[in-house]
């Protein structure tokens, strides 16, 4: 999908985020709110956003010198992530359809995206959690015959929401992908291992370290693995707007948290979806 005008001012305020983790001074902030202007006019809108505001962190990381600043907070996610998903775990144990319970909860676990909030609590947040699209049905469907799947992670903390999914779905090939380089709190090779994910299945990276899939920028391995999957799972903002558009289908797990995402799925911001994209007709 495209960028649009409204993803400017989220970039720039990305930008200035990135400076209070890496607890940089007002000299830096002003810089960088510079930089990520200045950067804004050299970019392209025809690229997605996942694309456009990759580029901007980067020059940001350079700028502060720091290659992972959210490093800190991504050990707390996990340490957050690994508690409540413990206590997940027993919960689907006791539903009749744990395939559905466990997307719910990795749905769910996107809350920690917010920030690590150890009180948060896990029962009433599935109960209240409602998809506003829901795909379950062409995904059971597509479960019939399939042996090989592909799934993308998101962000550090939620992973061990995803480990529950992944579990429910051990009976396939089970590929699991992750960043080659540290962004944001995006989940590397040594999170997801951390995480026991080796254990349920192949561990690959992107080939790089942007949002979502940056497909010039993407490793042969990855390519293939996407290429050859049954079925493709996706979490996260950045994956959606990097993967959706494309001629291969995949789901998407995900909770709408801007305008631009929103209107793109037809939905309210807040509004969490388990979304099937068909792959984008061939003319």
């Amino acid at each position: 999908m495209r960028s649009e005008a409204h993803c400017i001012p989220c970039v720039i305020r990305q930008a200035q985020r990135i400076v209070l983790f890496a607890q940089g001074s007002e000299e830096d902030f002003v810089n960088v709110t510079k930089l990520a202007m200045e950067l804004v006019g050299n970019l392209s809108l025809a690229d997605p956003p996942s694309i456009f505001t990759s580029y901007i962190i980067k020059e940001v990381y350079k700028y502060l010198k720091n290659p992972d600043p959210f490093l800190e907070l991504k050990k707390e996610m996990n340490k957050i992530g690994r508690k409540k998903a413990s206590e997940a775990k027993i919960l689907i144990e006791k539903e009749k359809d744990r395939i559905y319970t466990a997307i719910k909860y990795a749905a769910c676990g996107n809350i920690i995206d917010i920030g690590p909030q150890d009180n948060f609590d896990l029962e009433a947040t599935l109960k209240n959690l409602a998809f506003k699209k829901d795909d379950y049905k062409i995904f059971k469907e597509k479960l019939k015959g399939a042996s090989k799947l592909l799934y993308l992670l998101d962000n550090a903390g939620e992973i061990y929401f995803d480990r529950l999914l992944l579990e429910q779905l051990s009976f396939l090939k089970l590929v699991i992908v992750v960043k080659s380089e540290p962004i944001l709190n995006d989940v590397t090779l040594k999170d997801a291992k951390e995480a026991e994910l080796d254990k349920l299945g192949e561990v690959i990276e992107t080939g790089s370290g942007f949002l979502g899939i940056n497909f010039e920028k993407v490793s042969e391995e990855f390519l293939r693995n996407y290429e050859e999957a049954d079925i493709i799972i996706a979490k996260g903002h950045a994956n959606y707007e990097s993967l959706v558009d494309r001629e291969r289908d995949a789901f998407f797990i995900l909770k709408a948290k801007c305008p631009v995402v929103a209107k793109s799925l037809g939905v309210e911001i807040g509004d969490s979806v388990f979304y099937y994209y068909p792959g984008a007709k061939i003319v």
